[in-house]
């Protein structure tokens, strides 16, 4: 039993890791529209553009983060039900089995638009139109 918990804690430490990634994104991202606006100051195309720009790579890293925690949360499932002997601390997820009716929820794009990723930056991209664009 003690493998298998060994092996479960290096697997959660990872998925930890992913989650506190996106999070540091998102304050980065946020900071960023900030600063780019604080030094712009006016409604700028070039200024709209740069700040569009990092959002929206953020948006690709931050979804690739959780794509990354969904597989290794999979791979979790997969060795908390496997045996003691059949415990070989194996981090690669290409082993992982994945039931084909969740197979969606582990896609790139599905991620990309998905409840958890995409208000988040909406938000963050119609602020920065606003800010630019709207006389207050």
């Amino acid at each position: 039993m003690e493998k298998k918990i060994s092996h479960l804690n290096m697997i959660q430490s990872i998925i930890t890791r992913m989650g506190n990634n996106s999070f540091a994104l998102k304050g980065w991202a946020v900071g960023i529209m900030i600063a780019v606006y604080a030094f712009a100051g006016s409604s700028n195309v070039k200024a709209v553009i740069v700040t569009l720009m990092p959002l929206i790579v953020f948006w690709f890293i931050d979804t690739y983060y959780l794509m990354l925690e969904r597989k290794y949360r999979c791979l979790y499932d997969d060795v908390r039900i496997k045996d003691e002997k059949d415990i070989d601390f194996s981090m690669n997820l290409n082993d992982v089995k994945i039931n084909l009716d969740e197979v969606k929820k582990y896609g790139f794009f599905n991620i990309f638009f998905s409840k958890s990723v995409l208000p988040f930056y909406l938000v963050c991209i119609a602020t920065t139109l606003v800010i630019y664009f709207v006389k207050f």
